[in-house]
């Protein structure tokens, strides 16, 4: 019988992240899970810091060749999770407590949903606070999962965990792509998510993650939200409309 969980972890050089992100998952005390690393570092140090937990916990170790394409290496994780629940993992990102991963779990154990997200705690070299969801903005995803096009309130893929329906990140993405994936997961879901304000998860906060990469290139940022616009047919309704103008016309 597989696990329960599937944490699936794309990497890119960077070993010092993967090994304090493996250090807090090696500390969890919740144990019914499965390691997936994929990655598409250009060296090895990646790899010999995940093979060096073999001992610690069920890993499978990825060498996935690189596109150009985050969505490449996400997905290459999820191909091989078989865990009844998907837990996103970034290199940059840790669990916060020992207690974190259990917490997730129940988030879903104890509902119909088929996502679950939580708080964060925004962690970078000079700073450290926690973030969660302002009540007006659930009430708003509540309403209509839509509502997230006109602002990702849920956050990074790394404070998520959701029930393995097969959905994988769309590779044509970049800036809107953890959007795109919370969009399909819950779609037409009566009980779509759960969600505690707990911060069961740390992101790293640096000038190499790929939002600061997507900021520098405005181009991408209009071009998905044309694209998101048109694939989940949001441009019959006035305000994803004119939030889509107000995306095209500013300089980011």
């Amino acid at each position: 019988m597989g696990s329960k969980v599937s944490i699936c972890i794309p990497v890119y050089n960077n070993p010092d992240g993967l090994d304090k992100l493996l250090k807090s998952i090696e500390n969890q005390d919740y144990r019914d899970f499965e390691v997936i690393v994929s990655d598409d570092s250009s060296n090895d140090e990646c790899k010999d810091i995940a093979l060096s937990y073999n001992n610690a916990f069920d890993l499978n170790y990825i060498k996935h060749v690189a596109t150009g394409k985050p969505g490449d290496n996400w997905n290459s994780s999820l191909s091989k999770a078989n865990g009844e629940y998907i837990k996103m993992m970034f290199h940059d990102d840790w669990f916060t407590d020992d207690e974190s991963l259990r917490k997730y779990v129940e988030l879903l154990d104890n509902s119909d949903a088929v996502f679950a997200f939580s708080g964060s705690m925004q962690v970078s070299e000079d700073c450290r606070y926690s973030r969660h969801i302002k009540n007006d903005d659930l009430s708003l995803i509540q309403k209509d999962i839509r509502n997230l096009y006109v602002g990702n309130v849920i956050g990074a893929p790394s404070a998520t965990i959701v029930r393995n329906k097969g959905i994988t990140f769309d590779r044509k993405l970049r800036w809107l792509i953890d959007m795109d994936f919370y969009l399909r997961t819950m779609k037409d879901e009566p009980s779509a998510f759960a969600n505690t304000n707990e911060p069961l998860v740390s992101i790293g906060v640096s000038d190499n993650q790929l939002t600061n990469y997507c900021k520098k290139h405005p181009g991408i940022v209009r071009r998905e939200y044309l694209y998101m616009a048109r694939k989940h047919k949001l441009l019959d309704n006035p305000e994803y409309k004119k939030y889509l103008i107000s995306q095209i016309r500013q300089p980011h």
